[in-house]
This record gives C-alpha cells, structure tokens and sequence, in this order.
C-alpha cells in the first residue's frame, strides 16, 4: 500500500510544484485552516439539527445529546425509557448491577447498549436531577480507580476501551474500583466490545427483538409480525426504532420499510455481483470517499485517481478521432445506477446510506490493485487547496474506518497526516476526519486517545492538529478535556501559541452554536484564572487565551459568541464576569478587553426588554468580580472607548446608565438584578 511519501508535496495542487511554508507562527493563514475545519463542523450541526445525529455505518448511534460527558439530562433519560423493553439480556444485567453495583454490558455497537445502561441506572437511583453522570471514555483503569465517587450516584462509561494492563495491575485497579463503587451506595455500568473487568462483571449484550420493540410502541400485532420479518441483524436499533414510531403514527407498512431499506445493503450488493469493469471499480471507490462534489470537480479528481491506477495507459495505439466515446456522465447516472445528480449538479448516491455499503464492498473484495491507487490518491487530496474536497475525503476516512477498522485509518492517514510536514493542509483533513468520526460511538473513544497523545507529542505539527480537533466536534462531545489540553498548551509555553488560542475560541463558538451551553468550559476557566498565581509576564499566555475566549465571533464576523451565549444562558454571566475581570485589571490588555466587551454589549438590542437585562447582569456580574479600585477607572476607561467608536446616543445613554453601577454598586446587585424593569 502506498506510504505517506509517496504523494506529492504539501500544499499544492495535483501536478503542482509545493513551496513550505510553516503556518504554525503564522497568524492569518491559521485562522484560515481553522475557518475550513469550522465549516465541516458546521454541516455536521446542520445534520444534528435535521435527523437528531448522524451514522455512518449500519450500526452506528444517532445521538441526541452532543455531549458525550457530564450528568446526563433528564430528557434523555425520559427518552430512553419510552417504549423500552425489558428482555432477557436486561434482566441479567439488571441483576448483575443489584448483587455487585457494576456490570458490563458486552456486544456490538448499534445495538441498544447506551439506552440499556441508562434504563439500568435510572431503576437504581431514580430521576433525581444529575444523579447519573457520563464518564470520558477517556478515563484509564488507573484514573478510574483514584476518581472521587458521589454518595447514591449512577456512573456510565460508553464503549470503554480496554486498558493494556498487565493482569495483577488490571486486578488491583479493578478491586479499587469497586471497593469505591460500594462504599459510596454508587452504581456504574460500562458498555464495550470488550472490557477489561472480570468475566463475573460482564454481561454478553443482545438487543431485545425487534417484533417486542415495534410492539412496545403499539404498533398492530399483525403488522409489527410483518415489519419485523423484514429486519435483519445489520439493522441499528435506532432504524428499529424509528420504524416503530413510524407506524405507531400512521405511517403505512409499504412506505415505512422503504425509509428502513436506507440502511440495507440490496442494491449496493446487487450492483458489485455483477460484471464490473476497472473504471466502474475506480469511479465507485471514488464516489466512496468524494460524493457530493460538483460533477466537473469529480471528474477531475476522477482522472487523476484513474492516472495513477494506470487506466488508459494500456493502449499503445493512436487514438483515431473516429473512435466511438462513450456518454459517460448519462452511462454513471442511468438506471440502474446507484448515482444521481443532485439540482446543483452534485454527484451523489441515490440514497445515502448506500456509501457505507459501497464502502464495505470495496473493501471486502478488493485487494491492494484497488487499495493501493486509493491510498496514494487520497494523499495527494488531502494536499490539495479546495476546502470542499478535504471535508469529503474526511467525511470519506471516517465511513472507511466504519468498514475497516479505527486502528486501520489511524495507522495509514491520520497519523501521517497530522505529522506530515509543509503548508497542514493534511492537518487540516486529519482534523475534519476526527470531527466526522466523532459522531460513531464506536470510534469516539478511539479518536480521544489519538487527539490526546497528539497534543502530549513533542513535534510542532501533531500539536497543531490536535488543536484544530479539539476546536471540532471532539471538543462538543468532551469539553472539559479539550479546555484542559487547549490550556496545557498555551500555560506550559515559554512563547505565544497562537493557534491554541484560536482553537479555544472556536471551541467556545463551538460549544455555543452546537448546545447553547460552554458553562462547563467558562466555569473551569474561571477557577484556573482565579487559582493562578503567577504575575507580570509570566501569565500573559493564559491572559491572551481568556481574550480570545471573550472575543470569539462565529466565521471571526458574526455576533460575538458571548452575546449568543449570554442569550441562551444568562446564569454564564457570573464566569464570563470573572474571566473579564481578570484580563481587565492588566494594563497591557485592558483596550482589547474593553473592545471585547463593547462589542458583546452593543450586540444586544437596546429596545428589547430581555436584552436590556442581560446587559444589565453582565455588569452586576462584573461589580462583584472587579476590585472595589478597579471601577471607577474602568468606569471612565469604557466611557472614553465608547466616545472614540462614535456610539449612536441611544447606545450611549444605556452604556451611562449601566457605568454608573461601577460607581455606585448598591445600585444594582446580583440578587435584585432578575426582577428589576
């Protein structure tokens, strides 16, 4: 299989001579392959927002709630127990967690083990707010030992993987886990393809009949009988599910299993069994990886890979003019065909599903003749300067990782690509792939380990795309270990980082747009900053990451993310408060914080009563977060800034009227904030 030196030079375009260039000191140009991460990170949002998640494989999740740590809402519990069924497999491991207070629930991903664990933890401690909490999968044996564990709370560690430990050391561990599980009246499950807790701890996972869920959700015998016969193990319990519902409301049978067909293989293998030429192969293993390209793109990409295969080559003889040439576009989308052409003229698959399935097909009867162009071509992609292509090579990385195997990507693009040198673009594609493959609970765990050592490594270039990950939907699903990483990085350095900086603010816009909720990343900020006792110089570096935080804006542009963040959550004030309070009282940085904070307060709408509020607690936050000698000069300091922006009176008179708090702090408290006009 070709090897990462085998693709041409970063940063060019196939055919292109490179010139390197190091980004990683260079400003505007980082901010531009942060811009291109981002805009992968927000098709995925609109993919959340539409279908409730995404699946790349047949058995992938389609979770609701991003964020893969932290108490678990109380919506999601209730959903997960709606229609649920209690099967035999439940049962044993609901026994299992009452004896021992641990179990874990061993099987294929996709089928049913998240909502079973969530089932089994609410029957033990009830539906008591944040009761149950989410563990990083990140979390080793070790850590897990020496974690504090709550009085009466339910833990939950989702595909878990297992810890390499020589077997007395996993023993100890796992004895220490558990001695603390039980003292604290405390319960957790785990769910993996394998664990490394004992046999007695484990349950073997199978998902309840399909016929029993369509049942639970009232569905008509008769027909749950026949929906059922048409379901089969590659289904998901999510496409089980789903199907329920759909008749539960009304759906008819004919039309609801043709929605459930999405995620069958028919067609797809329909089309492999029969006679297929090498550019058929070649053109499909393509649309694999690059569907959704305009169609003269694709073709260009197409040939290159076709050049590199040795298609054409063969023929030695002229080319007469008189030789027939096939209507190859009509031929690619004719009946028949899994393709289609979009209104925009996008290439696509007539049903989306059908890339995974193409993607399992290439990859279970093709070999290295096929592979081997793949690979070297999708190298010399992920050098290439259109945005658009890197986010459907990665898009195509994570479904291959899906058929493949994690360890299989890892070891042949991410990896090389994150350590590959020139201008990152291949960071960049690294950092898009670890963003889709975010959204398969099977490689979520896998991915957060890679990411992790990535920022722990001592080349530049492996740090750098570890930050563009941690700034994606990694950093959505596992906050707090992306601030802490972010923040290891800009405290431990002797020099500016500027692209850790960056990430933490596209984190924080991140976060916001995705949930509407960076508490958990405000608040652990705000203790770091308050708990630092450096000066001078020396804590500059963390200064610089809480304005960069404070003035993060969606695509660097739109609304300061403060302000959208604020709106949705006004308790963020407090935290906010204290993080400009500390950069505020350093002169060297006290114009950009002030800019930050004139521009999050302007954003708001000065005639609309809710707006006028939250400005109001910002500044009552920041009363209390300022030293009492601190005010008043910030007080004239904001006044004079807001004079030399020419704020339109209106504006002006509301920044007054507010200034006047920092004078006056009896004026207007925290406590009396929320009812006042």
């Amino acid at each position: 299989m070709a090897s990462e030196t085998d693709s041409p030079p970063e940063g060019v375009g196939i055919g292109e001579e490179a010139t390197p260039v190091d980004l990683t000191e260079q400003g505007e140009a980082t901010n531009e392959i942060f811009a291109q991460v981002s805009q992968v990170q927000t098709v995925i949002n609109h993919i959340h927002g539409n279908i409730g998640g995404a699946s790349f494989g047949i058995s992938g999740s389609r979770p609701k709630s991003r964020r893969t740590s932290g108490p678990v809402s109380q919506h999601e519990l209730t959903e997960a127990r709606t229609c649920y069924v209690r099967h035999a497999s439940y049962q044993a491991a609901a026994e299992r967690l009452q004896s021992s207070n641990m179990v874990a629930l061993i099987g294929n991903a996709g089928t049913g083990r998240r909502t079973a664990a969530l089932n089994l933890l609410h029957d033990v401690v009830g539906a008591r707010r944040d009761m149950v909490v989410e563990l990083s999968p990140a979390y080793t044996l070790e850590k897990l030992a020496a974690r504090e564990i709550r009085p009466a709370h339910g833990y939950l560690l989702c595909d878990w993987p297992r810890d390499d430990l020589d077997g007395s050391i996993a023993d100890f561990h796992v004895r220490e886990i558990r001695r603390r599980i039980r003292d604290a009246g405390a319960y957790l499950v785990i769910t993996g393809t394998t664990t490394s807790l004992p046999e007695a701890d484990q349950v073997p996972w199978l998902p309840p009949p399909a016929c029993d869920v369509l049942r639970a959700h009232q569905v008509a015998p008769e027909v749950a009988d026949e929906a059922a016969a048409q379901i089969t193990t590659d289904h998901a319990m999510s496409d089980v599910v789903a199907l329920a519902r759909q008749l539960a409301s009304g759906v008819p049978l004919d039309k609801a299993l043709s929605r459930l067909e999405s995620a069958g293989r028919r067609d797809v293998v329909t089309w492999f069994d029969g006679p297929r030429t090498r550019g058929e192969l070649f053109e499909m293993a393509a649309m694999a990886f690059i569907a959704g390209l305009p169609e003269s793109g694709f073709e260009v990409l197409l040939a290159r890979l076709e050049s590199i295969a040795g298609i054409g080559l063969e023929k030695t003889d002229a080319i007469s003019a008189d030789d027939p040439m096939p209507s190859r576009r009509l031929i690619r989308v004719a009946e028949g065909s899994l393709l289609t052409l979009s209104p925009e003229r996008r290439l696509v698959f007539k049903v989306e599903g059908h890339r995974t399935h193409v993607m399992r097909e290439l990859h279970q009867r093709h070999g290295m003749r096929l592979w081997d162009p793949v690979t070297e071509w999708l190298h010399e992609c992920a050098n290439l300067r259109d945005p658009s292509v890197q986010a459907e090579i990665a898009r195509g990385v994570a479904v291959l990782a899906s058929v493949a195997g994690y360890s299989y990507v890892e070891s042949i693009f991410l990896t090389p690509w994150a350590r590959g040198g020139g201008v990152m673009r291949r960071q960049a594609t690294a950092a898009m792939a670890i963003s889709w493959l975010c959204l398969d609970e099977t490689t979520r765990p896998e991915v957060l380990r890679t990411v992790t050592s990535w920022t722990r490594a001592s080349a530049a270039r492996p740090k750098f795309t570890a930050t563009l990950a941690w700034s994606g939907e990694l950093g959505i699903r596992f906050p707090l270990e992306a601030a802490r990483m972010l923040w290891l990085q800009i405290k431990d350095s002797k020099k500016p980082v500027r692209h850790a900086e960056i990430a933490l603010a596209h984190l924080f816009t991140a976060l916001t747009e995705a949930t509407g909720n960076a508490l958990p990343m405000l608040d652990w900020f705000a203790r770091q900053i308050s708990n630092d006792k450096r000066i001078g110089r020396a804590i500059d570096p963390s200064i610089r990451a809480i304005l960069s935080v404070l003035s993060a804006r969606p695509d660097g542009a739109g609304v300061p993310t403060v302000t959208a963040h604020l709106r949705s959550r006004s308790e963020s004030a407090a935290p906010l408060a204290k993080l400009w309070a500390a950069v505020l009282v350093k002169r060297p940085h006290r114009r950009d914080a002030l800019a930050a904070l004139y521009d999050a307060v302007c954003a708001f709408d000065e005639r609309d009563d809710d707006d006028r509020n939250r400005v109001r607690i910002l500044f009552a936050a920041l009363v209390e977060a300022l030293p009492a000698k601190e005010r008043p000069l910030l007080a004239h300091d904001l006044r004079r800034y807001a004079i030399s922006r020419n704020t339109d009176e209106n504006r002006m008179k509301l920044l007054l009227s507010l200034l006047r708090i920092f004078l006056s702090p009896a004026v207007l408290s925290l406590d009396t904030i929320g009812n006042r006009p």
